[in-house]
């Protein structure tokens, strides 16, 4: 993570990255994260959320989720959007189901 303070509280630019995993296709369009693996498509949409996420490196293998301007909450928001995506991997990679108990 990094990050670039301002004198009032609130940080400049912040981001966080997500490498993107062997045998997954990632789609970005705006703030609507496709995720395509071996047991099928997740998609979901984090529109809600002041983030701005892209696909970057040499061959599109990073995920970067930033914000500009963000205080601390929004900051945390961003860690959240990271870990969701680092799940949707995890589902069509390993067919992960949750059932209620």
């Amino acid at each position: 993570e990094t990050s670039t303070s301002t004198p009032f509280g609130s940080f400049i630019n912040s981001q966080e990255v997500v490498k993107i995993s062997k045998g997954v296709e990632v789609e970005v369009s705006g703030r609507v994260v496709k995720v395509t693996g071996k047991y099928g498509t997740l998609e979901r949409n984090f529109r809600h959320l002041p983030v701005v996420i892209e696909k970057y490196g040499k061959k599109q293998t990073v995920l970067k989720v930033e914000i500009w301007f963000g205080l601390s909450k929004h900051l945390a928001c961003m860690r959240t959007v990271c870990s969701h995506i680092e799940n949707m991997f995890t589902g069509v990679m390993k067919k992960f189901e949750y059932k209620q108990r």
